[in-house]
């Protein structure tokens, strides 16, 4: 395949056009490099090359007598996936690599070229329920909650441990779920419809959630909310008690309004994450909807490890943040509020 011209970056640049470029992003904040990958790959980059990380380094060797991970298809689903390493064309590079790269002038053009083997096909499945609601007037105004029930598996082993829990990422956000789906369903009907859904291989580029875009239980149009759970089992640092951080706050109207009717939900404080692209609210968002994740992640050091598990788990937190959710969705799905995307906050 060949791309049309090399960009270098050294930090997010949430200005720079890097439409159909490659873009090489140097540094040595892995935190950083991440954020401005995200940064160039939202505003249209073909291609990212990456520094290696430290955990990449550690296993330079294994990896790479494997095959490149390629961008995944969605049978059913037209165009790309919309989340994570399986939706975008990224390399990590050796040092060597990036030394090498780093010495090509800006606006040349690069080629890559490969033979591929035929496409392996996997499986993966969404737990979806509903709620009719009882008004007539609003039960084609719909709530959608949801979580991914997805985390990586089996993956290389840390201190012998193989087993990728994903305690925090996301069994929390599927028991927010559940337990808000319980308590609606055992109270009067909602006026509101309610959607409750826990997608697949969210880990793998929002697989379930893109699925969901493309197959709605119900239109698109008619899904006046979406509100994520992602990773709410620990406390954030961040803030001073037991809150949840609302990915892409000034977007929207729908935070303060939680907030106002009970939701411990605050700004989220780490625009530089880019926490509104990385879940599966963004495919939503990207058609229209107002979606937006509830967290309460702090960049714990358990991320993606196997010592995500369930001794990590501050269950006390979790019993407050959705004691206070579930205060909120009930106003919510009984409400003819109106969630709305302010002026420029639209993906």
């Amino acid at each position: 395949m060949s791309f049309s011209e090399i960009r270098k970056q050294d930090a997010p640049d949430a200005t720079a056009d890097t439409r159909g470029a490659v873009v090489l992003i140097r540094g040595k904040d892995s935190r950083k490099v991440r954020a401005a990958a995200l940064a160039a790959e939202e505003s249209g980059a073909i291609a990212v090359l990456v520094p290696a990380s430290g955990e990449h380094l550690l296993h330079w060797d294994e990896r790479a007598k494997e095959l490149p991970k390629l961008p995944l298809k969605l049978e059913g689903v037209s165009g790309g996936l919309a989340l994570g390493e399986g939706s975008r064309n990224e390399f990590a590079l050796s040092d060597e690599a990036l030394a090498s790269l780093n010495g090509i002038p800006e606006g040349t053009t690069f080629y890559l070229e490969t033979t591929t083997a035929p496409p392996e096909k996997s499986s993966t499945w969404n737990a979806v329920g509903k709620i009719t609601g009882s008004d007539p007037k609003l039960r084609n105004s719909v709530i959608l909650l949801s979580a991914h029930l997805d985390h990586l598996g089996i993956g290389p082993p840390v201190n012998g441990d193989a087993i990728y829990n994903g305690a925090d990422d996301d069994a929390s956000g599927t028991t927010a779920v559940l337990e808000v789906a319980r308590v609606l369903a055992r109270g009067p009907k909602p006026r509101r419809t309610v959607v409750f859904a826990l997608f697949g291989s969210e880990e793998d580029g929002g697989l379930g959630s893109s699925w969901f875009e493309a197959h709605p239980p119900v239109p698109l149009a008619n899904i006046a909310a979406n509100l994520e759970f992602e990773m709410i089992g620990r406390r954030d640092p961040k803030y001073p008690d037991d809150s949840l951080w609302l990915s892409g706050w000034g977007r929207t109207n729908l935070g303060p309004a939680l907030a106002a009717h009970g939701a411990k939900l605050v700004k989220d404080e780490r625009p530089e994450e880019h926490f509104f692209m990385r879940s599966d609210n963004y495919v939503l968002a990207k058609r229209g909807v107002v979606a937006q994740t509830a967290s309460s992640f702090g960049l714990h050091a358990d991320y993606h490890q196997p010592s995500d598990d369930l001794a990590h788990i501050d269950f006390q937190h979790m019993r407050v943040v959705i004691a206070s959710l579930i205060e909120s969705v009930e106003w919510l799905v009984n409400s003819d509020f109106r969630p709305r995307w302010v002026d420029g906050g639209r993906p």
